[in-house]
């Protein structure tokens, strides 16, 4: 019995990973700089509330679909998700030094939310962006260049570029969810040198960036409360810090001691980058907090 069960369980899990395979398809998008292209994953209906994911550098939108939860935590509210593709698995964030492809990613990603809106996968009111690591800091480049096709934006441990911050231009308010780790060994939370070898470009504070986006936007600090976690001086607290009385808000999740990690999904190399924790789903609250801005009818 045990031995047929398990049978069965693998013939599932087999359906199920050739199901979700087969509702994935590959979205391309013609540029000056030649056809660039994406990963979608379609909602079951047209013209659905959509958000595109970008991958942190070196890891592959294949893997940011696998590891990072997006992809399910968009299917369990009826979103569409899209994830385009770096060149050389990199984006153009604007970071000072040598960094990035070099390519025009502002162009690109605006044309793949036409293309997305134009191709009746996505409603243009409910359209959004979240970034990991280097897609974070991409995502804040397009809040300051290109922010009108986005109703909202997650930022997953970045903080702003440096330069960007010097000439960021948010033409409408955006409200803005960040998750941050105060032990992350790549983009440190108090600011300055990106990378083990401090040469990929620098960074604004974490708490500077939630400021500044949140005055922007024309909001004020409403309040502070740990929403999980331990009381132990090893363990990791997550903190939710709001500002508000304005149209769009903004919200902090400062994970104490959390690392460079897409909190509840992933854990990988914590001597390295940093602890994760399964305490709070980054996805999942992302998500539902963009739901929550157009419920259904």
């Amino acid at each position: 019995m045990r031995r047929t069960t398990c049978a069965a369980a693998a013939l599932l899990a087999l359906a199920a990973s050739l199901c979700n395979a087969a509702r994935a398809e590959e979205l391309t998008v013609a540029t000056p700089e030649g056809t660039r292209s994406a990963i979608l994953l379609p909602a079951a209906r047209p013209r659905a509330p959509t958000v595109i994911v970008l991958h942190g550098a070196l890891v592959s939108a294949e893997a940011t679909v696998k590891w990072y939860g997006f992809g399910g935590a968009a299917r369990r509210r009826g979103f569409a998700a899209a994830f385009p593709r770096g060149i050389d698995f990199q984006w153009n964030d604007g970071r000072n030094g040598a960094w990035g492809s070099g390519a025009d990613d502002v162009d690109f990603l605006k044309r793949l939310a036409q293309r997305l809106v134009a191709g009746g996968t996505a409603d243009p009111a409910q359209l959004y962006l979240v970034g990991v690591s280097n897609g974070g800091m991409m995502a804040l480049r397009l809040l300051c260049e290109a922010s009108e096709p986005f109703a909202g934006l997650g930022i997953v441990i970045a903080s702003m570029p440096t330069d960007v911050g010097t000439w960021c231009h948010i033409r409408h308010p955006t409200p803005v969810i960040m998750f941050n780790g105060t032990a992350d060994t790549l983009i440190p939370y108090g600011g300055g040198e990106v990378g083990f070898d401090g040469l990929q470009g620098t960074v604004w504070p974490v708490e500077r960036t939630a400021v500044y986006l949140a005055h922007r936007n024309g909001c004020e600090p409403i309040g502070k409360r740990v929403v999980a976690g331990g009381s132990g001086p090893d363990a990791i607290r997550v903190v939710r810090l709001d500002w508000g009385r304005c149209d769009t808000g903004l919200t902090l999740y400062r994970v104490e001691g959390g690392g460079h990690q897409v909190y509840g999904h992933t854990d990988y190399f914590p001597l390295f980058l940093g602890s994760g924790t399964n305490q709070i789903s980054a996805p999942d609250t992302i998500l539902t907090a963009f739901a929550s801005r157009h419920p259904p009818p």
